[in-house]
């Protein structure tokens, strides 16, 4: 059992709740000391968010229509497209009551695919990519059907996973676009548990679950109301678990365990669509398996980066292609040390039954 509790005692809370980084503050009121939206310090944070220095520049990059950067291209550039800004200011915060923030998450909700998924193109974007192809002589269909199957191939398991996450932070939990994208990440979720891009084709011959197609539909079931989970989706979850417990979060089932990606054991923030052990971590702990023996292995890990003054580093980020940057790489990290002791809060104080 982790003392959770001395381990916070040794850790810089104050330095978590300096006015400076409402963001932090406002989680650290809330789901490390407990305050609920009601107690004047968690209010007086939640309101200040929208005026921090990062949420400022990124809604100063905002176009009127509500996205940023090309309007036909959510996606693309990594990191400073609509998508991305959403994932961050939902991460960082933000809710719809901020009426740029809504008017975002409608453009982005636009963007949605019928059967539920997000895609990485649209018909814009793949007509160009039409043209592109038909100069260089590619034998093609009709403009319209090339168009409409690129956009579909491109549904990404880990995108509708973080955008949903993301719509259900901002205060779309209960929108039925949000139901639709989790019944189509239900559906899509792979035979051994984990998750593929369904559709794309480079994964048309994959057959074992992808980690990070995995931990971004997790991280949005994890966001429902323990109390509001059907069986379906229970069941969902269960399976997408095993799969990411088998494997310790980090080590390969079938190759004696061996460390899969070495990246994987870096510490980073903000959680886009990649992986590692701290945000596998905080999504296994806060679905409830806080006490299965599969997490000792990456816990022991993340006490091992604990620095002496209780504090954990910034491993990595997409530094410099971001907006702005949330932290300094390299430098003590607010967002990390938080994620870390609610993760070790969770696995210190739970009660969930092994699932080992």
């Amino acid at each position: 059992m982790i003392n959770w509790k001395t381990i916070l005692q040794e850790s810089p809370i104050n330095w978590l709740l300096e006015k400076e980084n409402p963001s932090t503050r406002y989680f650290t009121l809330r789901d490390i000391l407990d305050k609920d939206e009601n107690n004047p310090e968690a209010a007086e944070a939640k309101q200040a968010i929208l005026q921090s220095p990062v949420v400022k520049k990124i809604l100063q990059k905002q176009t009127p229509n509500g996205n940023w950067e090309d309007p036909t291209s959510p996606y693309h550039p990594k990191y400073k497209s609509t998508y991305w800004q959403i994932m961050l200011l939902a991460q960082l915060g933000t809710d719809k009551t901020n009426p740029n923030i809504k008017k975002a998450c409608e453009y982005a909700f636009t963007l949605q695919q019928p059967e539920g998924g997000f895609s990485s193109a649209t018909l814009e974007q793949a007509l160009k990519e039409y043209e592109i192809q038909q100069k260089k002589g590619k034998k093609l269909p009709q403009p319209q059907e090339f168009a409409a199957s690129l956009v579909h191939e491109h549904q990404y398991s880990c995108l509708t996973g973080n955008m949903t996450a993301a719509f259900i932070r901002i205060g779309y939990k209960q929108d039925p676009r949000v139901k639709k994208a989790l019944e189509w990440l239900m559906k899509i979720q792979n035979q051994d548990g984990g998750w593929l891009c369904p559709y794309w084709r480079a994964h048309t011959r994959d057959k074992h679950g992808c980690f990070y197609g995995t931990i971004c539909p997790l991280e949005a079931f994890s966001e429902i109301d323990k109390k509001h989970l059907a069986k379906q989706m229970q069941d969902t979850i269960e399976k997408g678990a095993k799969f990411m417990l088998i494997h310790h979060l980090y080590k390969a089932d079938h190759h004696d365990y061996k460390i899969i990606n070495p990246n994987w054991l870096t510490l980073s923030f903000p959680f886009f669509y990649t992986y590692n052990i701290l945000r596998g971590l905080d999504v296994l702990t806060r679905l409830g398996y806080s006490k299965d023996k599969r997490l000792e292995d990456a816990t022991r890990i993340l006490l091992q980066k604990r620095q002496k003054d209780g504090k954990w580093i910034l491993e990595n980020a997409p530094t410099g292609r971001m907006h702005t940057n949330i932290e300094n790489k390299g430098q003590p990290s607010k967002w990390i040390t938080l994620i870390a002791l609610r993760t070790l809060k969770r696995i210190g104080t739970s009660s969930t039954t092994n699932h080992s």
